[in-house]
């Protein structure tokens, strides 16, 4: 049975997990690392300047994939602590009201049913980090080009921007419900 302390102690852990990310995202905004470049003489300006793009890309397509990660293993530590078992998705697609959802609209619905939720007003962050899922889904079935999941009005940096700022915000709105003896 999952205890509030469980709960906190694993809510956390995804904190740390997440702040780090933040800190790898400082890193990477404060150094630039076209010196490896231009050691080679192989590039001019611009040639550096894309390959520096490429790279930022890719970082941001690695931590998209990685926060996803945070997220989902949460969820499933809570699912396995607050039921005594694995999560086996499979099986709960055979319930017909969670036939079209994903992996991560079942774990918010069965722990839902238990005494886990988002705190009130805060519903909409389960279709906004449904939202994040697909664009990782999305990102990992077009070969990894973040460019594919970059929404209208945003630029690579504006997109992981956002989708941190909806994982720590559905992270920290997550709250434990006492369970009624």
């Amino acid at each position: 049975m999952l205890t509030k302390e469980d709960f906190k102690k694993l809510k956390k852990e995804a904190k740390l997990e997440i702040a780090l990310i933040e800190q790898e995202v400082q890193n990477l905004q404060q150094k630039t690392d076209s010196s490896l470049y231009e050691k080679d003489k192989l590039w001019n300006d611009e040639e550096i300047g894309e390959l520096t793009q490429k790279r930022k890309e890719r970082k941001y397509s690695s931590w998209t994939i990685e926060l996803c990660t945070i997220i989902e293993d949460l969820l499933n530590q809570l699912y396995q602590q607050t039921y005594q078992k694995k999560f086996n998705s499979i099986q709960l697609m055979k319930t017909p009201a969670y036939r079209s959802l994903s992996n991560i609209e079942i774990l918010q619905a069965e722990l839902k049913i238990q005494h886990l939720s988002l705190k009130s007003g805060e519903e909409k962050l389960e279709e906004e980090i449904a939202k994040v899922f697909q664009l990782r889904n999305k990102l990992i079935h077009s070969n990894f080009s973040y460019a594919s999941i970059i929404r209208e009005n945003h630029d690579a940096k504006q997109e992981f921007e956002s989708i941190l700022d909806t994982v720590k915000k559905y992270r920290k709105h997550l709250k434990y419900n006492q369970p009624e003896n």
